[in-house]
């Protein structure tokens, strides 16, 4: 009976030892500039993408990272704050959507596709 105990404080002393570990580097990380955030951010992204693509349990974003914003400059001047950021750390709006197809080739599938898709729905 008193070895399933152990076993219990072993873990919990496990998660506690992780749980400071992680607070120590969130507050490493918040002293960090915007730039070297976003660095960690596509880091933190690339390595969700081959878990994700692996099948394996994908960790949410860290916290330290929660909130950052795209920070591109607007035409305006200011920086944008969107923090729904993509794979390369910003934006859908400055980098982070597709800008289409660039190839003749590509460009032949995108009005193939379009057509398809035009058929499909009955508008010609």
């Amino acid at each position: 009976m008193g070895r399933h105990y152990k076993g219990v404080a072993d873990a919990l002393a496990l998660l506690h030892r992780a749980a400071e570990a992680e607070r120590q580097w969130a507050v490493c990380a918040a002293t960090l500039p915007d730039e070297s955030k976003r660095q960690l951010f596509r880091q933190w992204w690339a390595e969700a993408s081959v878990a994700q693509a692996a099948g394996r349990y994908v960790r949410s974003c860290p916290r330290y990272l929660r909130g950052l914003t795209c920070g591109a400059k607007k035409k305006d001047g200011t920086h944008c704050r969107s923090t729904t950021l993509c794979a390369n750390g910003r934006c859908k709006f400055h980098g982070g959507a597709s800008t289409g197809p660039r190839t003749p080739e590509g460009r032949a599938r995108a009005i193939e596709n379009l057509k398809l898709d035009r058929l499909k729905r009955g508008n010609s």
